[in-house]
């Protein structure tokens, strides 16, 4: 009898706990259902919005939300007030989804806030709506990201395919020739072009990044600067020969040296032809003034194999950021007051230089982060990543993270369970279908059994 009763009591515990199990698991399909029950109400809820929007802009003397949102987002946009403009637009954006101007305007404020990755996808999405002359500013607007963010070549193409809908675009017109220059100055800069002359002598040009260069000829230095002009075809350059030139004595330095230049052999070979008996630029490369030069490699920069991992700076760049961007965006006036304005003012300023200080990749990847926490390396940067994730939600740069990511299932936790045969079944309905055969045992055990 006791041996018994003590398998009555351990079959009594087991029933207990896989009522308990099965309650959980209820409970836990419950939480799904309303979450989706949620989230599918603020999609019709959402559709309401814009339905009637659109059902006031279709009557004369109503401004629609939309409008008024966007026009908002224009006035903070003129005060400086780029964060909260691009706030602004991504509301109006909510009601009106297929409006390329409202994607066009943020890109421009998501440029002033130094976030060219944001701006890029904003730009592409208006030209996918409407990628007329009408709506040539995206064209502007993508090129300049494409520029931001190193891409000059396609900054270039991109801004070819505006000025071919609007050749006289002024703004257009200048990113593309940024992005002709910065190309140029990729490929000059970064290592010494030789040649050499028939006498055998060599001739060695450097150029660098700040408009200087240094050229190396009859066994002397002479420090000069350049100046290109990468809209005509062939492209042209100007060197300057300094006055302390070795060599000339105490007289002035030689007159500036027009040259007309082209790169070959896929960047490797740097033609130059300068005049010569003459003053007019030459057109094609030959004559007395010809120089083909060929690239050496640069050494290594000293220390550069010694900087900081990505993650690393990535780190400190989340925990400078959490602390410089509040928690929420501050409800602003249709007028702000000068105090509010240069108080956003500097806050903006104060996280664009964040950016421009630790560079386009390290804010990517806290970016990356911040739509997913779970994927930092290291737990620390986890919770800085979901404190940056919850302040760019508030503002509408990213989206909210799915519910089942909001709220992760807690470790151990069992979802699924596999028969014999292979077949899968959830713990839920197993329970369920044990709950008669639970519910009599249980009775049995605590003594409700019949006689």
């Amino acid at each position: 009898a006791p041996s018994l009763l003590f398998q009555l009591s351990c079959l009594h515990r087991y029933c207990l706990c896989e009522l308990r199990e099965a309650m959980a698991v209820d409970e836990e399909e419950l939480e799904e259902q309303r979450a989706a029950e949620e989230k599918e109400r603020a999609v019709e809820y959402l559709g309401f919005r814009r339905r009637f929007d659109q059902m006031k802009s279709e009557h004369e003397g109503v401004l629609a939300n939309c409008d008024k949102l966007k026009n908002q987002g224009n006035h903070f946009f003129k005060l400086g007030l780029y964060s909260q403009a691009s706030l602004m637009y991504s509301e109006a954006i909510e009601l009106q989804p297929e409006n390329a101007v409202l994607f066009c305007n943020r890109a421009m404020a998501y440029l002033k806030q130094d976030m060219p990755h944001e701006a890029l996808e904003d730009s592409q999405r208006s030209l996918d709506i409407d990628a007329s002359v009408g709506n040539i500013k995206a064209y502007w607007r993508k090129s300049q990201s494409l520029f931001d963010l190193g891409r000059y070549a396609e900054s270039e193409a991109v801004a070819d395919e505006g000025l071919a809908l609007q050749p006289g675009n002024q703004h257009i017109n200048r990113v593309r020739r940024k992005a002709r220059e910065a190309i140029a100055m990729e490929r000059l800069c970064g290592g010494e072009w030789v040649a050499k002359m028939d006498n055998g002598i060599e001739k060695r040009y450097a150029f660098e990044a700040d408009g200087t260069m240094k050229i190396y000829v009859f066994g002397h230095f002479v420090p000069a600067t350049f100046d290109l002009s990468v809209e005509g075809n062939p492209r042209s350059i100007v060197v300057k020969m300094k006055g302390d030139v070795v060599g000339f004595g105490n007289g002035p330095p030689p007159p500036p040296r027009p040259y007309i230049f082209d790169f070959r052999d896929e960047g490797r070979e740097l033609w130059l032809c300068t005049p010569v008996g003459t003053d007019e630029l030459p057109t094609v490369f030959e004559g007395p003034g010809f120089d083909r030069l060929r690239r050496e490699a640069a050494p290594a920069p000293d220390g550069a194999e010694g900087a900081e991992p990505l993650d690393t700076r990535c780190e400190q760049y989340l925990r400078e950021m959490v602390d410089a961007m509040p928690l929420l965006p501050p409800q602003l006036p249709e007028s702000p007051s000068e105090q509010e304005i240069d108080r956003e003012t500097l806050i903006t300023e104060r996280i664009s230089q964040l950016k421009r200080r630790f560079g386009v990749e390290v804010h990517q990847r806290a970016v990356e982060l911040a739509r997913s926490p779970k994927a930092a390396p290291t737990p620390v940067m986890a919770e800085l990543a979901l404190q940056l994730q919850h302040r760019l939600v508030a503002r509408k740069i990213i989206a909210p993270p799915p519910a089942d990511e909001a709220k992760p299932k807690a470790a151990g936790d069992v979802t699924k369970t596999t028969h014999r045969d292979g077949s899968g079944e959830t713990t839920a309905a197993v329970a369920k279908s044990n709950l008669g055969v639970l519910a009599v045992l249980a009775s049995f055990c605590c003594g409700g059994g019949t006689k």
